[in-house]
């Protein structure tokens, strides 16, 4: 008989980070670098995010993780179950996957009630869709928010290049001719610092999301084998930098966090950034490069730019349970964006 035992905890620091490491890492079909300890570690650390780590073994042997977060829902008192922001919190499971999904789903509905109105998983990658019946028998209901422009880059730049459009390529040889140029520079901790300045005044500018300055301390702290830091520069003064992180597991290279001089763009340097990040994933073997999350509106200004780079449009598949109606109707006002639109609507900001 099968002997599984379930436990929760609220710091990924109470658990081995050896053990779940190798789950996420080596031993699931699913896993990935948002998901490993120091991802969580380092969000845990900028953020006091009160965990529910959740971990199943097996005869004493760990078989199986589920990464999650107690999440506020803004404007509203109640709260869900979800994964670090940036990240993922899919199934992890080593073996025996029919009863260790169970044991991870049960434990989930077990931390859910009350104020708690419900859990979101967020997969990885498509190869989450192996468990769709056992979600939707649990009562899990797939939606899509986002989408992640996936470039194949198994293949030489010329390859890449005649895939971008005609826009794109024209813009890089403007670029070139004003003597634009792009390298990676050393992580380090002043980098980070002044990257996370950068960075901040990038995603206010455009009211967006992006991470903390905490957020990238702390991953610098954890992580930081893991950050490749790109700089651009216009007749040697800095033009806009691209953070990108190396998600092993996946064989892709993430460009997650861009920070641009707007006085700059007539010289490009977000194609001249994007092209050497490429090429550096390229070089270093990664066969996928990820553009990040984007909003799935072909009016959208970053979904046609990342469209330009050749790429191809994958949803962000988000699987969410929600105990009762009035918990989802909640759920939905809570969404970040809806509550901004409904904001700005309400004071006349449209």
């Amino acid at each position: 008989m099968t002997d599984l035992t379930t436990s929760v905890h609220r710091s990924i620091t109470e658990v081995k980070r050896g053990e779940w490491n190798a789950i996420v890492a080596q031993q699931s079909r699913t896993g990935s670098v948002f998901e490993r300890y120091e991802w969580l570690d380092a969000y845990e650390r900028a953020t006091d995010a009160d965990a529910r780590h959740v971990q199943v073994r097996k005869n004493g042997t760990l078989v199986g993780v589920h990464p999650t977060f107690v999440r506020p829902l803004p404007g509203t008192p109640f709260r869900f179950l979800g994964p670090a922001k940036p990240g993922t919190n899919g199934a992890l499971i080593a073996t025996d996957e029919d009863a260790v999904f169970a044991a991870l789903a049960d434990r989930m509905a077990d931390l859910t009630g009350g104020r708690t109105i419900g859990h979101l998983l967020r997969p990885a990658s498509g190869r989450s869709v192996r468990y769709a019946t056992r979600l939707r028998d649990r009562n899990y209901y797939p939606s899509v928010r986002d989408c992640q422009f996936v470039l194949d880059t198994d293949r030489p730049w010329d390859a890449v290049e005649s895939d971008l459009s005609q826009k794109k390529r024209r813009n890089l040889r403007k670029a070139d001719e004003a003597g634009v140029t792009a390298t990676d520079v050393p992580v380090t901790a002043d980098s980070v610092d002044s990257f996370a300045e950068r960075h901040a005044a990038h995603v206010a500018r455009l009211d967006g999301d992006g991470a903390s300055p905490e957020l990238l301390r702390a991953l610098h702290a954890t992580i930081g084998d893991r950050l490749k830091l790109f700089r651009t520069a216009v007749d040697g003064d800095p033009a806009g930098e691209l953070l990108a992180v190396c998600d092993d597991e996946r064989d892709s290279l993430f460009l997650l966090f861009p920070a641009y001089d707007p006085t700059n763009f007539e010289h490009f340097p977000s194609e001249v950034l994007y092209r050497a990040a490429i090429k550096w994933g390229i070089d270093n073997g990664y066969a996928t490069c990820n553009f990040g999350e984007t909003t799935p509106d072909f009016e959208d200004g970053t979904f046609a730019f990342k469209t330009a780079f050749g790429g191809r449009a994958v949803p962000t598949l988000r699987w969410e349970r929600i105990d009762s109606l009035v918990g989802r109707v909640l759920y939905l006002l809570g969404s970040d964006r809806v509550v901004a639109r409904l904001f700005r609507s309400a004071t006349g900001n449209a």
